[in-house]
């Protein structure tokens, strides 16, 4: 058994816990409602009370300079000799191969450039055996992206000349066989992950090779989905996995299908690069939101990207986020200095060390809170080539071709994206990443996609697509005699690929204010869920201190409810009370559920304004859905009913950050009477006991916060902007944040 099995393993502990806003002073051996669930880890509690991002033993994430001799010292420690001594690598060959690659940019050395062509020619013998055996192969992305840039620099380097008959009988055999995802249909359609490799392959097989049959149409396809991700210049797919799929293909790329850099400097697309950039949270990493593979999803294609970004355009901000994440990366290292360093995927650090410019400096982003706007996407059917005329134009009517990739098109409707909470980029600085986009799948607008502290994660959603509920309030109708509002566009595909019943949610952003030392917002979302509600929320992002959010719900009809603001973790506990629990994650889950990551010992306290109607449960997510093993437990504070028409339900929040406690033995007694307490009541309450809610109505909502001993702070809700008096504190606007000495 590995020696940390405990950090994989829950447990249930049995804790007198049931601390309310009462101080009991030590924990008793009695099992109490809502249990605690929780991971033990003793080297949590070694670092005291006080968080310090100077001391590395706290926080281990370098702050090196990175530059392209950082990329190509990453590529040596993969060993690139002995990758070259075996070119024999099959289909993954052009990915295996991608450190020769750069080492041969490198060098100019021919040892290096002959390698990569026994490989490529070894790439040919395995697709000509696939297609023997089963009649085509499948794999699309990555050959498509990469053997361009093969052919590109042994060209530039003088080890194969643009004629090449065997590279053309490898190109065309790539491109007269290739069958996405194993499946019959070929010339996919559309700006997508399937469409975008295939197209791009036969656009430069046309380009290449102008005298075979197949030129003019395959320049045709080409164009043509070109032209469809053009006409909206973003990615269909809103989350961390599947859109890196048309994005490195456009890097990659980009410059040889269109003949310019279009696809780097055009206005329209500084949206979709820049937010590749403004999502890096502080210390480097990438919280994952929509269909991903878990935590830090694809950190290593936005860095080769970044590098790329910054190389052409001259934005030294690119370089700053690449930077910041390859440190974060380097974090993440589990291997000793003698292994690969495991800072990403290697033929990615292989990218970045071929394209980063070290004449780009690297120049600090902006440091302020934003949101952001994306192109709408839905899902439709894709086999209805009628459609598809209708829609992109220029069908192909032969069957089992111009099938709409992954289903999805871009209707040209802009909807808010993300709202990033943004204390500055400093190490240790507290980040949020907000989800606000109302179609995609999860479709979860308002929830706290991510939120970061000293570069620890305090939630991690789950990973594949359909729906969840993610770090927002839960709307359910209890009866299912509803009507549901669905969208009344019947084409559109809901996240059980079900036609017509798309629920039809909306969402904006009503209010959005920045200043130095907080962040104001508020989103408002019709038709949650598809029920006849509306759904807001509000966020007082107090600066490196803590989040306070209110979630307001306005029923438009009469049904019976059970709402609850809830938060999935890993784990509940120790402290824990009748509205608050105390929650961490203590290793974050990568590769799709089969590795865990490391993170720094930060806490979070998650704090709900207490109400009579309404129970404290903990409950285990796996039970109902086990795509939620990276996020097992959840927090709710759930209230039900059967509100009137016209009613609001107001559900106020805060998340506060903070070092792990725990009760300690006071003596070394024997004495059965001799009990563990905590140092002081903030840290036996993980500080709840320092929030007091003053107001907490749907006119208005005000706490007063004492987390720090001699430190008040306010946060006030207003949205009716009507004037407040509470103590000293005068207000009628509709958000503040104010700190006082005591």
């Amino acid at each position: 058994m590995p020696k940390n099995i405990f950090m994989q393993v829950w447990s249930i502990l049995c804790l007198a816990i049931i601390l309310s806003d009462t101080y009991l002073g030590s924990l008793s051996a009695e099992s109490q409602q809502p249990l605690t669930r929780y991971a033990i880890d003793v080297e949590r509690y070694r670092f005291g009370s006080s968080p310090d991002h100077m001391d590395p033993a706290f926080y281990p994430i370098p702050q090196i300079k990175v530059t392209r001799d950082t990329y190509l010292q990453e590529v040596d420690a993969y060993h690139p000799e002995a990758i070259a001594k075996n070119p024999n690598r099959g289909i993954s060959g052009p990915q295996i191969f991608a450190p020769v690659l750069a080492k041969y940019v490198q060098t100019s050395d021919s040892r290096w450039g002959i390698a990569c062509i026994a490989m490529l020619k070894a790439f040919h013998e395995e697709m000509l055996k696939q297609v023997a055996t089963r009649k085509w192969f499948w794999q699309f992305e990555h050959p498509a992206a990469l053997i361009p840039l093969y052919r590109k620099h042994l060209i530039a380097g003088g080890a194969i000349k643009g004629d090449e008959i065997w590279f053309r009988e490898m190109w065309l055999t790539y491109c007269r066989n290739l069958h996405v995802w194993d499946s019959e249909p070929v010339e996919w359609r559309g700006g997508c992950h399937r469409s975008m490799p295939e197209a791009f392959a036969k656009g430069r097989a046309a380009a290449w090779y102008p005298d075979i049959p197949e030129a003019e149409e395959w320049r045709r396809y080409s164009d043509l989905v070109f032209g469809d991700f053009w006409r909206a210049k973003d990615a269909p797919q809103n989350d961390t996995g599947y859109m890196m799929g048309p994005l490195i293909i456009l890097i990659c790329g980009g410059d040889q299908w269109t003949g310019d850099n279009r696809v780097f400097e055009d206005p329209g697309m500084n949206r979709l690069w820049e937010r590749l950039l403004v999502e890096i949270s502080p210390d480097g990493l990438i919280n994952p939101y929509g269909p991903n593979g878990g935590w830090n999803s694809t950190a290593d294609y936005r860095i080769a990207m970044l590098e790329r970004l910054a190389a052409i355009t001259g934005d030294g901000r690119y370089r700053f986020g690449a930077q910041k994440l390859f440190n974060y990366l380097r974090y993440q290292h589990r291997g000793p200095k003698k292994q690969s360093n495991d800072t990403g995927a290697p033929w990615l650090i292989a990218l970045a060390s071929i394209w980063a410019d070290d004449r780009v400096e690297a120049i600090e982003p902006n440091v302020g809170s934003l949101w952001t706007k994306r192109g709408e996407a839905i899902r439709i059917p894709h086999t209805d080539k009628q459609l598809t005329d209708r829609l992109l134009g220029n069908a192909d009517f032969r069957e089992n071709r111009g099938h709409i990739c992954c289903s999805w098109y871009m209707t040209g409707e802009e909807w808010p994206d993300k709202l990033i909470l943004r204390s500055g980029w400093n190490p240790g600085d507290f980040f949020g990443l907000i989800e606000l986009h109302p179609t995609s799948f999860p479709a979860n607008p308002g929830g706290i996609m991510g939120l970061n502290r000293w570069g620890a994660p305090f939630t991690q959603i789950v990973t594949s697509k359909g729906a969840s509920v993610e770090n927002r309030l839960l709307i359910e109708d209890v009866s299912q005699q509803v009507k549901r509002r669905y969208h009344s566009d019947k084409l559109r595909i809901d996240e059980f690929w079900r036609r017509g019943s798309m629920p039809d949610i909306r969402s904006e952003v009503t209010y959005f204010e920045d200043t130095p030392q907080a962040t104001y917002a508020r989103v408002r979302v019709q038709n949650m869920d598809g029920l006849p509600v509306v759904y807001e929320r509000e966020f007082v992002f107090a600066k490196n201190r803590f989040l306070a959010t209110r979630e307001i719900v306005t029923f438009e009809e009469s049904f019976e409810a059970r709402l609850a603001p809830l938060w999935n973790t890993h784990n509940v506990g120790p402290q824990i009370g009748s509205h608050w629990a105390n929650t961490f994650i203590h290793q974050p889950v990568a590769n799709n559920g089969t590795r865990s990551m490391k993170s720094p010992p930060v806490d979070l306290l998650v704090w709900f304004a207490p109400r009579k109607d309404c129970e404290l449960k903990v409950i285990d997510r796996l039970i109902d859905d086990p795509r939620a093993e990276a996020c097992p437990n959840q927090v709710r504070y759930q209230w039900e009913g059967t509100p009137a028409i016209g009613e609001k339900l107001v559900f106020t929040q805060v998340y506060y950050p903070h070092s792990p406690y725990r009760a300690r033995a006071t003596s070394n007694n024997p004495n059965p009477n001799t009990r563990a307490a905590y140092a002081n009541k903030l840290q036996a309450t993980a500080h709840a006991s320092g929030i007091q809610i003053v107001k907490d109505s749907s006119k208005a909502s005000v706490l007063r916060l004492e987390l720090t001993p001699g430190q008040v702070e306010w946060v006030v809700f207003n949205p009716e902007m009507e004037p407040l008096q509470i103590e000293n504190l005068q207000s009628a606007s509709p958000f503040l944040y104010r700190s006082t000495s005591r």
